[in-house]
């Protein structure tokens, strides 16, 4: 646990942003914490000791400079073709976010742990990964790789496609993690947290398959700006806030008896 401590406050200093971003990986983690059982909040508070749900959040992207994790690269996203479903693809023989958090969640329920060292690491890897999936474009198209080779510009700034969605339209909010997750918790009733809650991983990657064509909506206006944001960013707000609430509901179930 100690190992993992270090790798986690020496990256934090060398690393720029990654999937969601910093603040939208704390996001997802923050809501999770809003909907935790009591139950679950101490069994998971006793195994990540110095670490909440939010600042768990980008463990996984931090570990990538380290070469003793570098085969969990491809564990942050999954490639499948307009008109195919996961089902139908062949799978990436290194892991894939969906494959991932299928084998984390049955690792953690089991305590049978194979593709990762411990618990501790399974939760950090799971809360991540969770946020990766509803990302859009972590359920991307192998040949722009999830819309990294889309270049574009964001108010005039050099861009992709893929680090608009990751960060740049949740940084350009110039909001905290807690103010963006107290704004898109606050509209979640009950019902909608259970419907939210009632689906698969499977379903999750494939809300993000459906949604990531919308990713896309730009035309020839290749410098994006407040118009673009004003169409796309409640679809942030909404997947942000789905992966914190199903995130949730993962932990809620592996720990009602464990």
């Amino acid at each position: 646990m100690k190992r993992i401590g270090v790798i986690l406050l020496a990256l934090a200093i060398n690393i720029g942003a990654f999937a969601w971003g910093k603040t939208g990986h704390r996001v997802v983690g923050y809501v999770a914490q809003q909907h935790i059982s009591k139950k679950a909040d101490k069994r998971i508070n006793a195994i990540l000791v110095d670490y909440s749900l939010e600042m768990s959040g980008n463990f996984m992207d931090f570990i990538k400079a380290d070469t003793n994790y570098r085969h969990m690269g491809a564990w942050h996203y999954v490639s499948i073709p307009d008109g195919k479903t996961y089902a139908d693809i062949t799978k990436n023989p290194k892991g894939d976010v969906i494959w991932a958090i299928e084998t984390l969640i049955n690792e953690l329920k089991t305590k049978e742990f194979k593709i990762v060292p411990n618990e501790q690491f399974a939760i950090l890897a799971l809360v991540h990964l969770v946020g990766d999936v509803h990302q859009p474009l972590h359920v991307g198209l192998a040949e722009d790789r999830g819309g990294n080779d889309v270049k574009v510009e964001f108010f005039g700034e050099s861009s992709n496609l893929h680090r608009v969605w990751d960060s740049q339209l949740i940084d350009h909010q110039g909001l905290s993690y807690t103010e963006w997750g107290n704004h898109i918790n606050r509209g979640v009733d009950i019902l909608q947290v259970v419907d939210w809650q009632n689906s698969t991983v499977r379903e999750w990657a494939a809300e993000s398959q459906v949604l990531r064509t919308k990713c896309y909506d730009f035309g020839e206006r290749d410098n994006l700006k407040y118009e673009y944001i004003y169409r796309h960013i409640g679809t942030v707000e909404q997947r942000l806030e789905q992966a914190g609430v199903r995130l949730a509901g993962v932990l809620n179930d592996i720990y009602i008896y464990n």
